[in-house]
């Protein structure tokens, strides 16, 4: 029962963060397509091509993701750890950084929008076109990025719900804009409503983090905490050297497709990348959810859940965008026709287009979540590396092969390097390890001391009454088997007695297919409990603070826990309570005393 309690709560963890990571992706693509739609029922070809020139810039806005994607690595690791005080002034610098950085970006964009459009290599044709949509466009992009953060930040406030209604927002906003500015404004229409769509979608979100009982909140007073954003933009280098990368391989295309094909390869090329952004979220999805997970069970140095989590992102993900891939290529016909419905010659190139360009989609699940997890451990040179290459090769294999191959040879570029990646990464492995070792945790490069040895740990879950008591006794017995006094044995007895009880009779009641996980681990003189469940959530720090003295009997027991504790975290992701106690293992007498007294002093 205990592996099934684990890999449900796991499993279902990464379900739910995948589809919001999923969605968080889908938003910002799904206003590119719905825009790509219009123009293309609207408008002419000329027109997708002055979208498609304007992708580098577009693309840019990812550098944000340099302390988007280091925040949640690095406050994964936090929490992991313990460290939760410093999440919220992590929180806090992060988003008046992006503010500052990214106001100036957009008001650049926007004055210097004409300079700007000759520099993207726009002709006579597409000059114009392109002016109208970055005027439309560019006030969008502080709004944009700051509402990429709130959401990927909201699952640790355990509030997936107002991520799912900001995106519903945004994309319906977009939907409605683009049909009713569209036919008046033109182009300039289409930019200005994902400006509108990306601001609403904003507005949704900054209520969810006014609450001050949230791990995220606006607080007032806070400053910038520069070593914070510098931990967190190291973390984030992968992000950079990615956007970098997939600059280079925008211009690439453009160029060889513009040189080779003509405007049409341009027009072609720039559906594929609104469409690869639409499909790429579902393998986004799944390895970024891995990606947040790993970097929590790597601080908590829990071996077997980083384990359990990587096989079931790897079925998850080879699933997931193995079926994506099909459905792609058995629409490709009607694809086609619904993005470019009057000329047959631009259609067909579309049509070949969607049959070969997303095989790549399964390989590159299955190498990203490698790369995360080197990117959770901090093994940074070969993510670095990877995130920069994989892209800008992407375009480099465009620029050479598309002349002797023609588009087909864009189209299947993803595919083949993707592949070569995961060469590449089992390459690294057999060089890591010195021998030709490609298990799963050799594949995740996990240290052989990574996490607790057999002896220092036990691991069990709770389901019924009879349990409680069990699970107690289990406990004692692991500490003094350890070589803990009898005392510290009882009081994390008694803690973990109080913890399941809990869960049981409070939790289990609220909903169906509740499971609770518990683990305790014995290291460095340490003993530390941690109880996963996925039931509603529950803080206990927050009912010590509701002591009322005329009702001295009600919380008595979390007080107890509180009081035995030498330390008590806890947390919420993705609707799994995650509540971690410590207990040093050399009380003396005197401490006991203490903690008796004060434990009696509650009732």
């Amino acid at each position: 029962m205990k592996r099934k309690a684990q890999k449900h709560l796991i499993t279902g963890a990464l379900l739910r963060l995948m589809i919001a990571n999923m969605l968080l992706a889908t938003a910002t693509c799904a206003c590119g397509l719905i825009d790509n739609l219009f123009i293309g029922q609207n408008l002419d070809s000329d027109a997708l091509a002055a979208v498609g020139f304007f992708s580098p810039v577009a693309t840019s806005v990812g550098f944000a993701y340099v302390i988007i994607s280091g925040a949640q690595i690095l406050t994964g690791n936090l929490v992991g750890a313990g460290e939760t005080k410093k999440v919220n002034r992590l929180f806090i610098s992060s988003f008046s950084v992006l503010a500052i950085l990214f106001a100036a970006f957009s008001a650049g964009c926007f004055l210097f929008r004409e300079g700007l459009a000759a520099r993207l290599g726009a002709d006579d044709r597409t000059y114009a076109y392109l002016c109208d949509y970055i005027k439309g466009y560019a006030p969008g992009i502080l709004p944009q990025t700051l509402a990429a953060l709130l959401m990927a930040l909201c699952s640790f406030n355990n509030d997936l719900n107002r991520s799912y209604y900001s995106i519903g927002t945004m994309i319906v906003g977009n939907l409605v804009g683009d049909w009713l500015l569209i036919g008046e404004f033109g182009l300039f229409g289409v930019g200005l409503a994902s400006t509108i769509s990306s601001t609403a979608a904003l507005a949704v979100l900054l209520p969810g983090f006014l609450k001050k009982d949230k791990l995220f909140h606006f607080q007032r007073g806070s400053g910038i905490d520069l070593k914070l954003i510098g931990q967190a933009a190291r973390r984030g280098i992968p992000s950079l050297m990615l956007t970098g990368g997939v600059i280079i391989k925008n211009l690439s295309f453009n160029f060889a497709l513009d040189h080779h094909v003509g405007a049409a390869g341009v027009a072609v090329a720039g559906i594929m990348a609104t469409v690869s952004a639409l499909t790429g979220a579902v393998s986004s999805g799944c390895y970024n959810a891995f990606s947040t997970f790993a970097g929590i069970y790597f601080g908590e140095e829990d071996r077997d859940s980083l384990l359990d989590l990587a096989r079931s992102a790897l079925c998850i993900g080879i699933i997931t965008c193995g079926v994506t891939t099909v459905l792609i290529m058995a629409l490709s016909t009607p694809l086609s026709w619904l993005f470019v419905p009057d000329d047959a010659a631009v259609r067909a190139l579309a049509e070949r287009m969607f049959l070969l360009a997303f095989t790549y989609l399964v390989p590159n699940v299955i190498f990203n979540i490698f790369l995360q997890s080197y990117w959770a451990q901090n093994r940074m040179l070969l993510v670095n590396i990877m995130s920069f290459a994989e892209t800008a090769a992407i375009g480099l294999l465009t620029l050479v092969t598309v002349g002797v191959l023609g588009a087909d040879a864009a189209w299947l570029s993803n595919t083949v390097i993707d592949v070569l990646c995961i060469v590449v990464v089992m390459i690294s492995v057999i060089v890591y390890w010195k021998r030709c070792d490609l298990s799963l945790p050799a594949m995740l490069k996990l240290p052989p001391d990574f996490g607790a040895k057999q002896g220092e740990f036990i691991t069990f879950s709770v389901e019924r009454a009879e349990d409680v008591t069990k699970a107690s006794e289990r406990v004692i017995g692991f500490c003094i088997e350890n070589a803990y006094p009898k005392s510290t044995a009882n009081h994390v007895g008694l803690c973990i007695e109080e913890i399941a009880a809990n869960i049981l009779y409070h939790g289990f009641h609220s909903k169906r297919h509740c499971y609770a996980d518990i683990r305790v681990v014995s290291k460095g003189g340490r003993l530390t409990v941690r109880v996963r469940d996925n039931c509603r959530e529950f803080d206990p720090r927050k009912r010590m603070e509701l002591y009322d003295p005329a009702h001295p009997e009600k919380n008595i027991g979390i007080r107890i826990v509180c009081r035995l504790a030498t330390e008590i975290d806890y947390y919420n992701n993705a609707g799994i309570n995650t509540l971690i106690m410590k207990f040093l293992g050399d009380h003396d007498g005197s401490n006991e005393k203490t903690r008796r007294r004060a434990a009696l002093s509650d009732r």
